[in-house]
Order: C-alpha cells, then structure tokens, then sequence
C-alpha cells in the first residue's frame, strides 16, 4: 500500500471522527447556555428578604414569577423568570446590593449575554466583573435608563486553562433582574430544533396534500425532502389542550388539560425542558392566547413572547419572521430550539389584500363579518341556503389566502434564513396545526366543538436531521408523537414512554381525541373519538335535558357515528356499519375513557382578566 492510500485512509478516519464529534458532541459541551443551569453562590439572606418585599409591594410581584423556572434547574432562590413587554424571560433576581458569582472554563470567544431589567429605571447599575490574581476587574458596567435594556455581550478573557472567577453585581437602588443570561461559545455545526405551528390549519387545504389550490408552495418543496405524514390527528379539535399534548406527549386524559381554566400540571415534563438540558437555547414566539404563558407553557424556554397584540393585524405572521429573525441573530453559532406560532388563519381569517385577491378578484374582504356571525348564517335550518353557501366561499377564500400569506411571509423565509446560515441541513424541522377549521361542513363554523375529520385531522411535515429524500408515511400519527419523534435522533429519553420508531410502524394502533368541554359556549356536548387503522368512531355525550327539548346549538347527532378513513385528508370520509363485535369494543373503552374522565383531577385556576378579554376577542369563552 502506498504512502498516499495510507494517507488519504487517515484522513478519511480523522474526517469521520471529527463528523461524530461535530454531530454527537459529548456530554461535557452540552452544557446548558443559561446561567440559572449553575452552580451559582449568592447571600440567600438578601435574596430571601427581596421575595419578602416584592411580595409587599403588589403590582411589582406578578411581575416576577418565582416558581416552576425549570424542572431540570436546582432550587435556588436566586432564579426567577420576569414577564414584560409580553415576554417572559428567564432571569437571575438582583437586587440592589447582590453580588452573584460563579467559576468556569472559559474558551477563546465565549460571551456572557443578557438583558438588564430594573424595575426603577436609572437607579440600578448592572456590572460584570472577573477576579484575577485576587484582584477584581470590571468587563463590563451600565445603567439602564429604561426599565429592559438591549441585548448586551460581554466577552471572557480566555483563562488559559484555569477557572475562571465571574461576578455579576448591581449597585445603587431598588430591584432588578438579569434576563435570560447565557455563557456562550460558538458551534461549528450547531444544531436546530424548529417547531413552526400553523394554528387551525386544516389538512385539505394544503397543496402539499393535494388541494385543488396552491396555498402552501414553500411548504411543498420542503415536504418533497422530508417525512410527510398522510394520517395525522391532534388529540382535541381546539389549541390549549392540543398544544398541551404537543409539548407533553399525553393525550388529553393524559395530562388533564381539559379548559380554558385549566393549568399544566407542574410535575408534567414538556419538552422544551428536555431540550434545554441537552444544551439548546429555547425560543417560544407565540400568538398568545391559549398558548399563553399563563398556563405553564414558559417552563424550558428561556424567553417565551406571546404577542397577543398582533393577533388581528393582517400582516401577524411576517411580523412573527421579523420577531424570529431578532432572536436567531442574538444567538448565532448556538443549538436552538424553537418555537413559532400563528394565529393568521385563525377567525377572523385575514391577510394583506394582494393576496386574498389572488383568489378571488371580486372579494371585498371589509364586507365579511368572521365572528360568531358565522354560526348565524344557516338560519337554524338544516341545509345551507345559496345565500349563505356564497358566504361560505367567501370565507373560504379568505382562509386560503391566510394560509398561502403564512406559507410564504413566514415559513418560506424561515427556511431561506436556514439555508443561508449553513443551519438547514443539519436542522430538524416539524411543520404542523394543533387542529383545522370547519366551513359548515357538519352543520357548524369554526373549531372546538366536534371531532370530526376536519378538526382533528392535521396537517404533519417533518424533516429529519441530514435527510435527503422525502418519504409519506400512512401509518396513524398524533401530535402528542412530536416530542418522541423529536427526541430521537438525538438520543434524548422520551418521558412520555413513546419511540420514535413505534409510532411509524405499529398497524394496531388506537388514538384517542377528546373534547370533555368546549372553548366556546356551554350546552355543547362533550365527545370522544377513537381512531384506529381504517375506522373512525365518535361518541357525543348528549345531554337529556339539551337534546330533549331540542336547543342544541348545532344539528343534533346521534350518540353514536362510524366513519371509514380515507388515507388522506383528501379523500371523503363515509359512515361506516361495524359488526356488533367491533362495537363492542369500542364501547367498552368508552366505559373505560368515562370512569377516568370522572377520577381526573381538576387543576383549576382563575383566568387572568387581561388574557381573559384576549381569549374573548378570539371567540372564546362566549358562555
């Protein structure tokens, strides 16, 4: 063998194994960026007296929210998180006088980056300090003149292999916090986690799954190169308790979610807390409502923006890019997980002229009223009239063109940042709906208050880390799947006991959709559906005295409805007359679903009356 073969075998070798360590870096630079994952020294004694007086002081307290930062954190009283601007953030307490210190190995180019918060702007100075030779040195100082400063970088003098002593200090008056500090070094491949939600998209409305109308190009190109799931479900047809089951992997019994007073569960693990202890910074930009903080959403991510005030402005999902593009930039070189999410397709259906125009020329979309007006339409009769069926075209309309400004304001330019940053390729990228829409399909408008396909089927892309060819895939797949199929490739333990694997591969599986209550109005009935292979089966939970007397608010159904599946969204689904055997299998899961339905344990708490008002303008909470 020559000397070049041997040559060019080495390299080859060494190639391989710089590849591996690129891709499955080892547990040690896994590190968690932020600094509340530290050990951290602090004087407890002051810390504890500042929670005593914010405590005192009323509107400042709801300010800072001291419990449940993160699972995975120690309990130390020093962390908190501090909600402003509609972001919450994770944050270090510093009240005037703290003085919070921490050693570590620095490498050549690590920052240290934070925002200061001061509750009394002017009057807090935040400054970071190193400790060389024992004497202490200044990096970095500022007063901020507004209650949250910018973004600020502070870069580590390299400590030539030995530890290195950091001081974060705040002197002069009142309270303040770090928001959301990280010690950072750059990745030569970093890794990334993207989640883009598209909320109340429903499946056959997407070209990628064969609509007649090209709604999602941007959205098509990527499912050619990625897993394109053909019989997806959400766990529930409206978005808090769906999101839930996104982000815990249970169905809906399963974390207990159940209303819009609900709360998650503090002791349920969510993945965005998974992620962030392997290493990932954690980015939540949301659409509020009820994926809201309020619920418990905030845990793992280290700032999580709901912008409810964007939720009605026709241009809500470009803006939600630009919001993106801000954060990536603070964080280039990292491995990041992310979150996005949309309400542009949500009621009222809206999108910047051009482009529900693209669809029909004629429509004055200022002459529609997408509200509960919408449950009006009908008249009370049984059929659609032509009047009305014009108006249901015309929302239609409206629908498609907010789905094709989403494809192309928001996804589009989020794979093209992908691609330019050198992130796309390695990237792992989920593109899906928490639930979809209905048109009158069955007698009703809107979402949350069936199962029937057109809600709980959903839209599924998902693009694998290196994949280069695209796949369908027609196994049965649910949202409560995501963090399984997440956690994966990464070697990550699925806390909610599902594989990655299973789950696209198991003929026999059965789902289970439930609708306890509805976000909407009282009187509806509550439901459950099980879905398994080619069948569908939905009980309605009548009420006697409701269905006696006749004032349902939606065409009265049958306890009992069977519906064949086709194998895509596309395709109809017809009722379907099982064999008594086969109904009586599924009856006595329904008997099973009741008697955990009655022994759920209710974690109930007061809705906030701003985000109560927010979830009013939605639609919501209308009883």
């Amino acid at each position: 063998m020559t000397r070049k073969k041997i040559f060019l075998i080495a390299l080859g070798l060494a190639a391989g194994v710089l590849l591996l360590v690129v891709l499955f870096r080892p547990d040690k630079e896994k590190q968690i960026p932020s600094l509340l994952g530290r050990p951290l020294g602090f004087d407890a004694a002051l810390i504890e007296q500042t929670w005593k007086s914010i405590g005192a002081q009323g509107e400042p307290a709801r300010t800072f929210l001291r419990d449940r930062v993160n699972r995975f954190f120690p309990d130390q009283a020093v962390n908190c998180r501090v909600k402003y601007g509609g972001v919450s953030y994770q944050a270090l307490l510093a009240p005037a006088g703290s003085r919070i210190e921490l050693e570590l190995d620095a490498q050549k180019g690590e920052r240290m980056i934070f925002s200061p918060f001061a509750l009394q702007p002017g009057l807090l100075t935040f400054l970071v300090k190193t400790v060389l030779s024992g004497k202490e040195e200044i990096l970095f100082s500022i007063t901020p003149r507004e209650r949250i400063g910018k973004v600020e970088r502070v870069f580590l003098p390299p400590a030539g292999g030995k530890k290195v002593h950091l001081l974060l200090e705040t002197r002069g008056q009142g309270i303040g916090a770090w928001l959301n500090p990280c010690l950072l070094h750059d990745h030569p491949r970093p890794r990334t986690v993207l989640i883009l939600m598209l909320d109340t998209l429903r499946a056959d409305h997407v070209s990628a799954y064969g609509y007649k109308r090209r709604t999602t190009p941007a959205l098509d190109e990527l499912a050619r190169g990625s897993l394109l799931f053909s019989r997806a479900f959400s766990t529930s047809s409206w978005t808090l308790p769906a999101h839930v089951s996104l982000f815990s992997g249970r169905d809906v019994l399963g974390h207990g979610v159940v209303s819009p007073e609900s709360l998650i569960p503090a002791d349920l693990p969510l993945l965005a807390e998974t992620m962030q202890a392997d290493g990932f910074v954690t980015l939540a930009l949301t659409g509020g409502g009820f994926v809201d903080e309020h619920y418990g959403f905030f845990r793992g991510f280290q700032s999580y923006n709901s912008r409810s005030d964007e939720v009605f402005q026709r241009e809500a999902a470009g803006l939600l890019y630009g919001s993106f593009m801000e954060d990536a930039a603070n964080f280039a070189g990292q491995d990041l997980f992310v979150f996005l999410h949309t309400y542009q397709m949500h009621a009222p259906y809206k999108a910047p002229e051009s482009y529900f125009r693209a669809f029909n020329p004629r429509l004055d979309a200022g002459s529609l009223v997408v509200s509960d007006d919408l449950r009006t339409l009908h008249k009370g009769i049984p059929a659609l009239p032509p009047a009305a069926a014009e108006e249901r075209q015309k929302l239609i309309d409206l629908y498609d063109a907010s789905i094709f400004y989403s494809d192309q304001e928001l996804l589009k330019p989020v794979l093209a940042y992908l691609r330019a940053s050198k992130r796309f390729d390695d990237a792992l990228l989920v593109v899906l709906a928490d639930h979809g829409e209905e048109f009158y399909d069955h007698g009703d408008w809107e979402h949350g208050h069936t199962l029937y396909p057109e809600l709980t089927r959903i839209p599924l892309v998902m693009k694998l880390p290196r994949q280069k060819n695209g796949e369908i895939r027609g196994q049965l797949v649910c949202i409560s799947d995501i963090p399984g199929l997440i956690k994966a490739p990464y070697g990550l333990a699925d806390d909610a006991g599902h594989s990655g694997n299973d789950v696209r591969t198991d003929a026999q599986r059965m789902l289970e959709l439930s609708l306890p209550v509805s976000p909407f109005h009282s009187g509806l009935f509550g439901k459950v559906s099980f879905v398994r292979n080619q069948h569908q089966y939905i009980h309605n939970f009548l009420p006697p005295l409701t269905a006696a007397k006749g004032i349902s608010p939606q065409p009265c159904p049958s306890s009992d409805e069977w519906f064949a599946l086709a194998d895509t969204p596309m395709g109809p689904d017809k009722p379907y007359f099982p064999p008594m055997a086969f109904q009586s299998r599924y009856r006595k899961m329904l008997a099973n679903y009741i008697l955990r339905l009655k022994a759920l344990k209710k974690n109930i708490h007061r809705l906030d009356p701003e985000l109560m008002e927010k979830l009013k303008a939605l639609g919501y909470l209308n009883n």
